[in-house]
């Protein structure tokens, strides 16, 4: 009786086996798609998103997709917003005009610098002499101690859409200034470097990262460098980040959590700006 059992025992678990809705013998498991993250917004945070992307891509075993998408702060916050991203790549702090319940993750900070051609090193503006030069009382450099010119100034600006364009406003124009100057406005900070670059008489404002081919002009005495951002000393400062309804979760959160621990993140962001 007990060899009939056992012989029973032989025949049906080996069939009971064979039936079991497993993976058969040697196949791999399904494993579920990556996530994808879909961001927008400040040209300048989607090149340093960008970057430490790519370090984190090679750095864990299941990373996400990626798809950055340019647009500015104002954009990228009102794509966010309406739920068409999943976040923001935006260039300033929040600010009470904002939408209401976003947090922002600060990955770098960074500074606007002022701004002229290399061919023009005047040495500083003051803050009166820049409220002059936006209310469109002071027309040439001429009237700007150090300059080597004379002819008119050609300002270059960004609409306030853009981070540097909201800063530039917050920081350095009064409010009870009236803006009378006619700057030539363009699109990106790229683009806005890329003109002064091309205009001896141009004067502007660009982030930090963008200023190598241009001469920076101090502001009230103050240089625009990363000492004096990373001690306050210079007023422009402002963050680079990432802005999401509510606290990031998911596949962002572990992104966000790498970029602001990893030491290989910070070394990226040292690149170029001063880590979180």
């Amino acid at each position: 009786m007990r060899r009939a059992a056992a012989l029973l025992a032989a025949v049906v678990l080996p069939a009971f086996a064979a039936a079991w809705p497993g993976p058969a013998a040697g196949a791999t498991a399904a494993r579920a798609p990556a996530a994808t993250i879909a961001m927008s917004g400040e040209q300048v945070t989607v090149a340093l998103v960008a970057d430490l992307v790519y370090f984190y891509r090679h750095a864990v075993r299941r990373p996400a997709t990626f798809q950055l998408t340019g647009g500015g702060t104002s954009g990228g916050i009102a794509d966010a917003v309406r739920g068409v991203s999943d976040a923001a790549m935006v260039s300033r702090a929040l600010t009470a005009d904002d939408p209401p319940g976003l947090v922002l993750t600060p990955l770098a900070i960074s500074g606007v610098c002022l701004v002229s051609n290399r061919a023009n090193r005047v040495p500083a503006i003051t803050h009166a002499q820049l409220q002059d030069l936006v209310a469109g009382r002071l027309t040439t450099w001429g009237e700007l101690p150090g300059s080597t010119r004379t002819d008119a100034i050609v300002p270059v600006a960004l609409p306030s859409t853009m981070g540097a364009g909201r800063v530039f406003e917050d920081v350095f124009v009064d409010d009870d200034t009236v803006e009378a100057w006619q700057p030539v406005t363009v699109l990106t900070g790229a683009q806005e470097r890329d003109y002064i670059g091309q205009t001896e008489a141009g004067f502007g404002y660009v982030d930090l990262a963008l200023t190598a081919t241009l001469h920076v002009i101090a502001y009230d005495g103050v240089p625009c460098t990363r000492a004096t951002i990373r001690s306050g000393a210079y007023p422009a400062r402002r963050p680079l980040g990432i802005v999401t309804r509510g606290r990031p979760t998911g596949a962002l959160a572990g992104f966000l959590r790498w970029a602001r621990t990893s030491a290989t993140a910070r070394r990226v962001i040292a690149t170029r700006y001063i880590p979180a």
